[in-house]
């Protein structure tokens, strides 16, 4: 028996054997950075912005978080999709999106072209931005071990900073924001008067 097993792993071992050898960066991207952020990267930090909500209304106040295994398992798929995900934009070789694929937004968004020569122009800082999500999704997963409601919280919205910090340097670097009036706080709250 252990000479049967042993004839049929050497035979595999053979079978398998690369006509070159496998050089580390040796990889083929088959889906673009938009396939990623579509089918990964949104869909799974949506996971994590959506675990812990408040809403308010005229029934009162309604405050989700995972509470069951079920859930913490949920937002933790997401959170290591996301850290993983990071690491399959950070590959060399990706194009933006496919051949003549258009941007949906023209003149709010750039084109997908534009966006890739923005990354190709100076890959270390996209790869420094797909780490700063990467270490985010890693806090997401710790705070997911601890059970922690508020520190997700804390680390989607940190999240959120980091998507947005990306998304405004490729994908709407010229989009205008509104500036609040003087008499208005960052936070929409008028101002305190005296």
């Amino acid at each position: 028996m252990i000479l049967v097993a042993a004839s049929v792993v050497a035979g595999s071992t053979w079978h398998i054997k690369p006509d070159r050898p496998v050089l580390q960066g040796d990889y083929n991207p088959a889906a673009t950075i938009k396939d990623l952020m579509e089918s990964i990267v949104d869909p799974s930090a949506d996971d994590v912005w959506n675990a812990v909500t408040t809403t308010l209304d005229r029934q009162g106040t309604d405050k989700k978080e995972p509470r069951t295994d079920q859930e913490w398992a949920n937002v933790r798929r997401g959170a290591v999709r996301l850290v993983e995900g990071a690491n399959l934009l950070m590959m060399p070789g990706r194009h933006m999106a496919r051949p003549g694929e258009k941007s949906t937004t023209p003149g709010v968004e750039l084109e997908p072209a534009e966006m890739e020569a923005l990354v190709n122009q100076d890959r270390p800082s996209w790869n420094q931005r797909a780490k700063a999500l990467q270490g985010v999704a890693l806090e997401v997963l710790q705070a997911v071990d601890a059970r922690s409601p508020d520190r997700l919280f804390d680390a989607g919205d940190r999240l959120d900073a980091a998507c947005e910090n990306c998304h405004r340097r490729y994908w709407y670097p010229n989009e205008k924001i509104p500036e609040f009036p003087p008499d208005v706080p960052a936070s929409g709250k008028p101002a305190a008067r005296n």
